[in-house]
């Protein structure tokens, strides 16, 4: 793509598509590469969405890297091993593994709360985002959340939401949380707030 269609316009509207977590916003910035360039967007198409866009992904994998970035760190930690023999590689990986666990462990000896620190970071925002919003409980698992420009739909039951962030991400989308602070303003027993995200966040997995 970067060979044919350059610039900031299409990397722009072409990441709008890639990032869009439903249906109808995927569609809306389909329509915005076929108002920049038809050919684009044909191009797009014959792709199948479900390699390149959200709206598209299952939700199974509960994680929110849209790149491959993770892999190209590790990658590059095997640049010095990569002329090396076997066994001497293998060693190489060994070791740098052994020192990125005791790092790990380290950060995890002094992170507060039960989960990691980067989780603990993102859902503190997504909480106080979640304050802006009003709640609106249509029965015992569904709850209407309402913003500036959006409403959407949250069941708490079996855990997803209509703008499908919480169901791609495991962690509870601002909508959810609103619901779970709603929930818990009417003394229902939602425990922590921490309790509605995926194990894959906490520090104990």
């Amino acid at each position: 793509m970067r060979k044919q269609w350059r610039g900031d316009l299409f990397k722009n509207i072409f990441l709008k598509a890639a990032g869009a977590t439903s249906i109808p916003y995927y569609l809306k910035a389909m329509e915005e590469i076929k108002e920049a360039d038809a050919t684009l967007y044909d191009w797009l198409n014959q792709i199948s969405a479900k390699s390149w866009s959200k709206a598209h992904y299952s939700g199974w994998a509960k994680c929110d890297m849209q790149l491959n970035n993770m892999c190209e760190s590790f990658n590059k930690q095997l640049v010095g091993a990569r002329d090396k023999p076997v066994i001497t590689c293998l060693e190489y990986i060994r070791e740098y593994m052994t020192r990125r666990i005791i790092n790990v462990r380290k950060m995890v000896s002094k992170a507060a709360g039960p989960l990691t620190p980067n989780a603990t970071k993102t859902f503190e925002e997504i909480k106080t985002e979640a304050s802006q919003l009003t709640v609106l409980m249509v029965d015992a698992y569904n709850y209407q959340v309402n913003s500036i420009r959006s409403q959407c739909v949250v069941n708490v039951k079996y855990k997803t939401c209509t703008c499908r962030k919480w169901d791609l991400t495991g962690m509870p989308c601002k909508h959810a949380a609103a619901a779970i602070n709603d929930m818990a303003i009417n003394t229902m027993n939602v425990g922590i707030p921490e309790q509605w995200v995926s194990e894959a966040y906490w520090l104990n997995t």
